[in-house]
């Protein structure tokens, strides 16, 4: 049964950047973009995440997500950027990463984080000077939750809005607001934070050697999601073998 929105949501909703290699448009075309809404929307099912907003630019996009465990979301992205990025290099007779990083992650912390959230998303296009209106955007969530939905659900509506019944006029007012969105991170502005967040991180993690193997492995875990780190690159800083560390993250992930 969906949750309703709380005041105080602590750490099951997050906002998620994924981004091309090197800025690279690797959503470009529209094709492009509706092929990993299908991935998405073929990969989601029978997972406990529900899509709460999505908004894919052509070098860059953003999802509002609900989750039970960071596990899932991890195992989730894992496999629709696996998936994406064969395709992409296939069609484009390219070889290597597709993805800058894993994907980012900011946690949603209380209410009025979620809500903005959800207009920052929807409202990118507009900032990006691609349209005039969020409603004349075709590649993100905003007329899922007034026309035809796709990635968006009951649950998704329920959880940000309590009821799945008269809730455009809360959907509404929300996206009507003129101030700025507050506690939200631009895809641009994250790298020198990232830094600073995995120096924060390694010291935490060295000084953390091995009394637990799960909480170690959540800890692990947690670096990877809010930092956006690969695997090969948290081997590098830490100086911890590769194979180590995906033994204590995949404890973790089987105890969550």
């Amino acid at each position: 049964m969906p949750r309703k929105a709380r005041k105080n949501i602590e750490s099951h909703y997050a906002h998620l950047i994924i981004q091309g290699i090197n800025r690279e448009n690797i959503f470009k075309k529209k094709e492009w973009k509706e092929d990993y809404i299908k991935i998405l929307k073929n990969k989601i099912d029978n997972t406990n995440i529900e899509i709460l907003a999505y908004c894919m630019m052509d070098n860059h996009a953003h999802f509002l997500m609900y989750y039970e465990t960071l596990g899932d979301v991890s195992n989730l992205m894992r496999k629709i950027n696996t998936t994406y990025a064969m395709r992409y290099n296939k069609i484009n007779k390219r070889v290597g990463f597709v993805f800058r990083d894993r994907f980012f992650t900011q946690p949603i912390l209380n209410e009025i984080q979620l809500y903005n959230c959800l207009v920052y998303i929807h409202r990118n296009p507009v900032k990006a000077g691609i349209c005039l209106k969020m409603q004349d955007y075709n590649y993100s969530s905003y007329n899922e939750y007034i026309k035809e939905k796709n990635l968006i659900t009951d649950n998704s509506i329920e959880l940000l809005f309590g009821s799945k019944y008269k809730y455009i006029e809360q959907f509404n007012a929300i996206h009507s607001k003129l101030q700025e969105i507050e506690d939200i991170k631009d895809v641009m502005e994250y790298k020198d934070n990232r830094e600073e967040l995995l120096k924060k991180y390694e010291n935490k993690i060295k000084g953390n050697l091995v009394e637990n193997e799960v909480e170690f492995g959540n800890l692990l875990l947690e670096m990877r999601q809010k930092c956006g780190i690969s695997l090969r690159e948290m081997s590098n800083i830490l100086k911890i073998n590769k194979d180590k560390l995906n033994k204590y993250i995949h404890k973790a992930i089987d105890n969550n």
